[in-house]
C-alpha cells in the first residue's frame, strides 16, 4: 500500500516537541561544534570544502618548521600513519564510496573546530541543544550574571579543560595554536599542528533555531552533566580522557531523550496530565533500562536486556503515532497563536494542543486534511490504499485518530528508518562508547550492555556533585547503583517493575555480581564484605588526578 500526500503535509519534522531531529548522528564528530560554540560564544564558521584537502595539509605539515625527519617518501608514509591512526578519521563518500576525504578531526583538542569541518547537518541539531542547556544551566547556577557572562564563564572552563598550550586569537576567528611553551602529550601537539594548516573562518550567530524542549527532565542533563563534570575534573584530568567521557555521556543523554519524550507524550494523551519529566528538570529518570554485564550470550540476563531494547523500540514506534498525530492538528490556524504567545511553557503548548482535538475548527481543519489525501489519492490503482481511505473516511473514531492513522501509514517507512537510525547511532552499536550492542542489521541481537568507556564515564559523572564542586573519591556501591537509576535510568541488580519475575531476579542478582567484577577489572573495586553500605567503590579519575 501507498498513500501519496499533499506536498505541505510529506514531513513528521515536529522539533517543537522533539527538539531535535531524529536520525543518524555521531556524538564524537558532534563535540567539535561543542567546543566551537563554548569557545566562540555560540558562533561557528564552516569550511566543509577543506575535507578534500587530507594531502594537501600533510605534504605541507610535513615541510613546516613544527616537523623534522618527515619530508622525504618514508617520513611523509609514517606521519600519514599517524595522523590517519591518531588525529584524523577518514572515510570514503559518493555512490561508489570511491572518495576518501576527511570526516573530523578526533577531538584531543579543543581547537578541533578550526578546521571547519564535520558538516552540522548530521547532528540533527543536537548540538546546539547541548549548547543552549550548558548555557541555560550556567545562567541557573550563576542568577543575576545574564547570557553574556555565563558564555565568557563557559568560553574559560573549556578553554582551561580542553584547551592546555592553546592560545586563540580575537573574535570573529577565535584562531587556535600552540602557545610553544606547555609541556603536552606529543600526538595532541601533532594535532595541533595540523590544524594551524587550515585556515581559520569567522564565525557567524547560528542560524539555526534552538526550541526550548516540553520535557525538560530529557534536555536538563545535557547541560547539566557537561557542567558537572568540568566543575568537578576541570583542569585535573587529561583532555583527551574528559574527550571520551563527554562524547559517551552526551552519546546516552541524547539516546535517552526521544524516549522519554515519548513516555512523557503518551502520559499526557492517556491522562491528559503533563507527567514529572514536564513540569520538573530534576525528575527522577523513567527509563528502566535493564543493563547486562554478564556477557553471557543467551543467559535470562541478556535476554532480559534485550527484552528492554524491544521496549524501547516499541516506544519509539508508537511515538512516531503519538507526533504525527498532534502535528497534524499543530497545522490547524485555530492553534498557532498559542505557539506564538511567549507566556505559555513548552509543556503548557504541548498540552493544550493535546486538548484541542475536540474542537471545531481543529475538527474541520483535519476533515479537510483527510479530504485533500484522498483526492491525492482518487485515482490510485492500488485497491489497499482506496479501501484502506475509505474505511478511513468512514470510519467513527475521532477524526485526529483516523488523520494520524493515514499519515503514519504514508510516511512510516522512512520515518521509522529515521527514527531507529538515531536509536542505534546515539545507542554507539558501532561504538567502544555506547550502551547498545548486537549486530546492526539484526534488531533481535540488540541488547543493554555497556561497554568499558560508557561504564568508566558514568561512573566519573557519578562521582561528579550535582550542582557542582569537587569530585568524591569515592563511594558505597549502594550509592552508586542508585545514582545510577535516578540519573541515568539504568538498572543493574533488578528486574524493571513490568518485567519483576523470580526468574528475572535471579538473573539479576547474577547480574550485579558480574557487574562488581567488571569494577574490580577497572580497579575501582575491592568486595570485602557482603554488606553493600561496606562495598566502596573508588573514582576512575582520581589516579590519573594525581598523576599516579
Amino acid at each position: 500500500m501507498k498513500i501519496e500526500l499533499p506536498k505541505n503535509l510529506r514531513t513528521f519534522a515536529f522539533r517543537e516537541l522533539t527538539v531535535i531531529e531524529p536520525n543518524d548522528t555521531d556524538v564524537e564528530r558532534m563535540l567539535t561544534q561543542i567546543f566551537e560554540m563554548a569557545i566562540k560564544q555560540g558562533r561557528t564558521a564552516a569550511n566543509v570544502a577543506a575535507t578534500k584537502l587530507y594531502d594537501e595539509k600533510r605534504a605541507s605539515l610535513a615541510s613546516s618548521d613544527h616537523l623534522a625527519g618527515f619530508d622525504d617518501a618514508r617520513g611523509q608514509a609514517v606521519l600519514d600513519g599517524w595522523l590517519r591512526a591518531s588525529v584524523v578519521e577518514m572515510g570514503r563518500v559518493g555512490r561508489s564510496r570511491a572518495t576518501e576525504q576527511m570526516q573530523y578531526v578526533r577531538p584531543r583538542t579543543v581547537a578541533v573546530f578550526r578546521s571547519g569541518f564535520p558538516s552540522r547537518a548530521r547532528h540533527r541539531g543536537a548540538d546546539l541543544v547541548v549548547y543552549r542547556e550548558l548555557l541555560r544551566e550556567v545562567m541557573a547556577r550563576r542568577p543575576g550574571e545574564g547570557e553574556g557572562k555565563a558564555k565568557t564563564w563557559i568560553n574559560e572552563r573549556f578553554r582551561a579543560a580542553f584547551g592546555p598550550g592553546v592560545v586563540f586569537s580575537d573574535a570573529p576567528k577565535w584562531a587556535p595554536t600552540y602557545d610553544g611553551i606547555a609541556d603536552i602529550d606529543i600526538t595532541a601537539r601533532l594535532s595541533l599542528h595540523f590544524l594551524e594548516e587550515f585556515e581559520a573562518k569567522s564565525a557567524a550567530p547560528d542560524k539555526d533555531v534552538a526550541y526550548d524542549s516540553p520535557v525538560p527532565a530529557a534536555t536538563r542533563p545535557l547541560g547539566a552533566d557537561v557542567l558537572d563534570y568540568i566543575e568537578a575534573y576541570g583542569e585535573r584530568a587529561p583532555s583527551l580522557v574528559m574527550s571520551q567521557h563527554l562524547a559517551a555521556l552526551i552519546g546516552l543523554r541524547l539516546f535517552q531523550l526521544p524516549l522519554r519524550t515519548a513516555l512523557a507524550t503518551r502520559s499526557l494523551l492517556e491522562t491528559g496530565e503533563l507527567p514529572a519529566d514536564m513540569t520538573d528538570a530534576a525528575a527522577a529518570n523513567p527509563l528502566e533500562q535493564y543493563v547486562d554485564f554478564t556477557g553471557d550470550k543467551g543467559s535470562r540476563s541478556d535476554l532480559l536486556a534485550r527484552e528492554c531494547v524491544q521496549r524501547d523500540l516499541e516506544i519509539t514506534r508508537q511515538f512516531f503515532w503519538d507526533r504525527l498525530y498532534l502535528l497534524s492538528m499543530r497545522t490547524a490556524p485555530a492553534v498557532r497563536p498559542m505557539f506564538d504567545d511567549d507566556s505559555l511553557k513548552p509543556a503548557e503548548k504541548i498540552a493544550l494542543l493535546a486538548n484541542s482535538k475536540n474542537a471545531a475548527q481543529v475538527v474541520s481543519h483535519l476533515e479537510y486534511i483527510l479530504s485533500l489525501i484522498q483526492d491525492e489519492n482518487a485515482q490510485t490503482d492500488d485497491e489497499d490504499t482506496a479501501s484502506f481511505l475509505t474505511a478511513m473516511a468512514a470510519n467513527t473514531r475521532p477524526i485526529a485518530h483516523r488523520v494520524a492513522d493515514v499519515l503514519v501509514e504514508a510516511l512510516k517507512k522512512r520515518g521509522y528508518e529515521n527514527a531507529f537510525k538515531w536509536f542505534w547511532s546515539t545507542g554507539g552499536i558501532q561504538t567502544d562508547v555506547g550502551i547498545l550492542a548486537g549486530t546492526l542489521n539484526v534488531k533481535p541481537s540488540w541488547t543493554y550492555a555497556p561497554s568499558d568507556n560508557l561504564l568508566a564515564s558514568l561512573l566519573a559523572m557519578t562521582f561528579a556533585r550535582q550542582g557542582g564542586g569537587p569530585a568524591h573519591a569515592e563511594l558505597t556501591i549502594g550509592a552508586v547503583l542508585a545514582q545510577f537509576e535516578r540519573r541515568f535510568g539504568l538498572v543493574v541488580d533488578r528486574p524493571p517493575a513490568v518485567l519483576d519475575t523470580a526468574e528475572n531476579r535471579a538473573a539479576a542478582g547474577k547480574n550485579f555480581e558480574a557487574f562488581k567484577y567488571r569494577l574490580q577489572l577497572l580497579g575501582v573495586f575491592d568486595g570485602l564484605s557482603d554488606d553493600l553500605n561496606a562495598q566502596r567503590v573508588r573514582n576512575p579519575l582520581v589516579n590519573l588526578m594525581e598523576g599516579e
